[in-house]
């Protein structure tokens, strides 16, 4: 039987059985269906689950040495999600974006300084810096979801885009104008149809631009940095 096990794993593809593998596919399950997915209750169940999977596959990613913190974490993280999910108070909703934020923060750094940290380019290496970048822009979508229920009118959105996509409804971690709002000012494209208003707003907004630039510049730079001394290699 063991032997059997053993042949079946050796047949499956190495970027599949890699580290950030199944972390990534997650965040594109997030990043697709809160922005893609128009049926409401369709759209926070599935966001729901893809938040939990998220939550308990970090506890693997982690090291030993960050467990016992990403535990700490992802527990009160995770109870406060569904609670947010079966009630409509404020004060619930406010504390369960904030550990949200929290803890997407610490699971991006985490991943980021692992990836620079690797010596050599490998499948695992690549999909970890895909899984940084697309925390990037799930963890400021959640970030501005946290500000909107603090302060309303710190975004404005045009008409047509409010209508198309549900805006109004109650906030979440993955609105779907929110997540949409983060990923084209993390990618810089600026299609105009979200504003910010509030100076917290715009503080936010001019940050994430500014990561994702200076993300992906470290990155090449790292990158190319990495092959360069393989090739000078003796």
């Amino acid at each position: 039987m063991s032997s059997t096990v053993g042949h079946v794993r050796g047949r499956v593809p190495r970027w599949l059985s890699g580290r950030y593998t199944g972390l990534t596919i997650v965040l594109l399950i997030l990043s697709v269906s809160s922005i893609a997915i128009g049926q409401t209750d369709l759209r926070k169940v599935i966001d729901g689950v893809a938040f939990s999977v998220l939550l308990v596959l970090a506890i693997r990613i982690v090291g030993q040495r960050l467990r016992v913190a990403t535990v700490a974490l992802v527990v009160p993280t995770l109870i406060s999600h569904w609670i947010d999910h079966l009630s409509d108070s404020l004060v619930h909703r406010i504390v369960g974006l904030g550990l949200a934020t929290v803890f997407l923060v610490f699971l991006t750094l985490v991943i980021m300084f692992a990836v620079f940290r690797d010596e050599t380019v490998t499948f695992d290496t690549i999909f970890g810096a895909v899984c940084a970048y697309l925390l990037l822009g799930v963890t400021w979508g959640t970030a501005y979801a946290l500000l909107v229920v603090i302060s309303p009118d710190s975004l404005s959105v045009s008409p047509g885009l409010a209508h198309a996509s549900g805006w109004g409804e109650p906030i979440s971690a993955f609105t779907p104008v929110l997540q949409y709002y983060s990923f084209t000012t993390l990618a810089t494209l600026g299609y105009g149809d979200v504003s910010p208003l509030s100076p917290g707003a715009r503080a936010l907004s001019v940050m994430e631009g500014l990561a994702g630039q200076l993300y992906l510049a470290v990155l090449v730079a790292r990158l190319v940095g990495i092959h360069t001394a393989r090739a000078l290699k003796p």
